[in-house]
C-alpha cells in the first residue's frame, strides 16, 4: 500500500463496499483503507461463491474483487453476478460496479474483465491514491 496520506471523503459516507479476496491480509488492509476513506460499511468475502452469498442477503454500492481465488475466482463470480445467478432477483445487485484489484496482469484476464464490463482494473500492491480515484469515478460522486 502506498504511503500517500488518505483523508476521509464525504462522498463515501453512505456507501457500502464488498471486498472479495482469498487473502486475509489484503482484506484487512482494504478494510482499514476503505474505512479511512469514509465508507459507511465494508463487508468481506473469501471468494466468489462467498460473495454471491453476501449478495443474496443484500446489495452493495461497489465490489472490489481479486481474480485468482479458489474455489470461485473473480471472472466466474462476475459472470454469475451479471447473470443474476445465486442471488435473490434484484436487477440492481446484478449491475453493481466491480473493480478488479489483482496481481494478474495476464492479457487473458484483462480482456475477460473488459468483456464483463468491469469498471476498473488495478494491479496489486494496493495504491491508495489510485484506488480512491477509481472509486470516485466508479461511484460518480
Amino acid at each position: 500500500m502506498s504511503d500517500e496520506k488518505i483523508t476521509r471523503m464525504a462522498a463515501f459516507a453512505r456507501k457500502t463496499v464488498l471486498i472479495v479476496d482469498d487473502q486475509e491480509l489484503i482484506r484487512t488492509m482494504l478494510t482499514k483503507l476503505l474505512g479511512a476513506l469514509g465508507f459507511a460499511e465494508v463487508v468481506e468475502a473469501t471468494d466468489g461463491s462467498d460473495a454471491l452469498k453476501q449478495l443474496d442477503r443484500r446489495g452493495f454500492d461497489v465490489i472490489i474483487c481479486d481474480i485468482n481465488m479458489e474455489p470461485m475466482g473473480g471472472l466466474d463470480f462476475v459472470t454469475r453476478l451479471r447473470q443474476g445467478a445465486n442471488i435473490r432477483f434484484d436487477a440492481k445487485r446484478s449491475r453493481t460496479p466491480v473493480l478488479f484489484l489483482t496481481g494478474s496482469a495476464e492479457k487473458e484476464d484483462i480482456l475477460g474483465a473488459k468483456g464483463l464490463g468491469i469498471k476498473g482494473y488495478l494491479l496489486k500492491p494496493i495504491n491508495a491514491v489510485a484506488l480512491k480515484t477509481h472509486l470516485l469515478r466508479m461511484l460518480s460522486v
